[in-house]
């Protein structure tokens, strides 16, 4: 069943569906904010105390082939600011200078060392290198600060984490997901933990959860399923992927809970008929490209949206959280003690409505995940490094 592997991915990069229509020029960013009123039935920019705006994009329609993106599955700056592009199509990450300049590749198709059969996830380490997570290929595979083939981890059942992000020691925190043949049937959950180079056993884990596994309703998955990210030296948060309720909890690198912080605030926001109609579609449609019978591809979409979908944590040590009922990506921004410090907005426009937004050390970077001309990145710096 290694095509559930990229199923919880699947739904973070559907979690802001929309109809996004990109203009010819991503770098020209002085008309970017729509004013428009909710009694026009047009785009409402997200009241916000910061505004992020995009200053510069990578992608091309035709041309060069180092700048045309097959499946865009993941996008981020390295360490030392440069850009890299994770292509599950051409499986691949590309590498760029902070001025759109093709670098180089890493990793390409293939099962042997440095190869990739389906990429789902990558993230750099903070001692120099590159970890990506190849789903179909079942491993982790390590580059060192050369961003030459160094090792891989195996041995993961059914699968490595689908999500992931490095700390320090060369270790990665992930989700992935788990199988077990129970008495009275199949049991599918998934596994938040920390593991090393050199088993596919976590170190530690911070959540793990079961439930009956009924192929006719995949969209109850959703229950099991949570959203995470980490500090450099680890110290990790979680989140319910949840409409009900908006927390998140804290932990250390050894999986003591530090506190956990609920916002008794949070109203439930319903989903449009576009919006559910598009899930549905782009969700069936995904699994169904990873391998899936067509006969079990039958998502149906929770009528209410995420209170989160997504959390980061940047140079500043400032813990960002998506709101899941945004139009376009906006942010609550805490401390690492939960206290909120200002809140944060994609200033973009409705073009924006189906864009994933990454938080990196200094800078963020956007791209659309079902784009309706062509793939691209689009990237600007975020407040407070000035």
């Amino acid at each position: 069943m290694k095509y559930l592997l990229l199923l919880p991915l699947a739904l973070l990069l559907v979690s802001g569906c929309g109809s996004p229509q990109p203009s010819d020029d991503a770098s020209n960013t002085t008309d970017t904010a729509d004013n428009s009123t909710a009694e026009d039935g047009a785009y409402v920019l997200p009241d916000a105390d910061e505004y992020l705006t995009v200053t510069d994009s990578i992608g091309i329609e035709l041309g060069d082939s180092n700048f045309v993106f097959g499946t865009i599955i993941g996008a981020e700056f390295t360490r030392d600011g440069n850009i890299a592009i994770l292509d599950m199509q051409k499986s691949t990450a590309s590498l760029f200078t902070p001025d759109g300049e093709f670098i180089r590749r890493i990793g390409r198709n293939g099962s042997g060392p440095g190869e990739f059969q389906l990429p789902a996830a990558m993230s750099f380490m903070p001692e120099g290198g590159l970890v990506v997570s190849d789903g179909t290929g079942g491993k982790l595979v390590y580059f060192d600060e050369n961003y030459d083939y160094l090792t891989e981890t195996t041995g993961f059942i059914p699968s490595p984490p689908a999500t992931i992000t490095a700390i320090n020691g060369n270790e990665i925190i992930g989700m992935k997901p788990d199988f077990e043949q129970g008495e009275d049937g199949m049991l599918m959950g998934f596994t938040v933990g920390r593991w090393n180079m050199e088993s596919s056993t976590p170190v530690v884990v911070y959540f793990s959860h079961m439930s009956p596994f009924d192929p006719s309703d995949l969209s109850s998955m959703t229950d099991d399923m949570v959203l995470f990210t980490a500090t450099q030296d680890g110290t990790v948060f979680t989140a319910p992927m949840s409409t009900e309720e908006y927390s998140f909890t804290a932990w250390t690198a050894d999986g003591e809970k530090i506190f956990t912080y609920e916002n008794d605030d949070f109203q439930r926001v319903e989903k449009n008929q576009a919006e559910i109609e598009l899930e549905t579609e782009l969700v069936n449609a995904k699994m169904i490209a990873q391998g899936m019978p067509p006969s079990m591809a039958h998502w149906e979409p929770d009528p209410y949206k995420y209170a989160i979908s997504a959390m980061f944590v940047d140079g500043l040590n400032r813990l960002w959280v998506s709101r899941g009922t945004a139009t376009t990506s906006a942010f609550d921004v805490y401390d690492l003690d939960g206290n909120m410090l200002f809140t944060a907005a994609l200033d973009v426009g409705a073009r924006a409505e189906n864009w994933t937004t990454i938080i990196c050390q200094d800078s963020f970077i956007c791209f659309d995940a079902d784009p309706e001309d062509y793939p691209r990145v689009f990237y600007g710096e975020l407040p407070g490094f000035e």
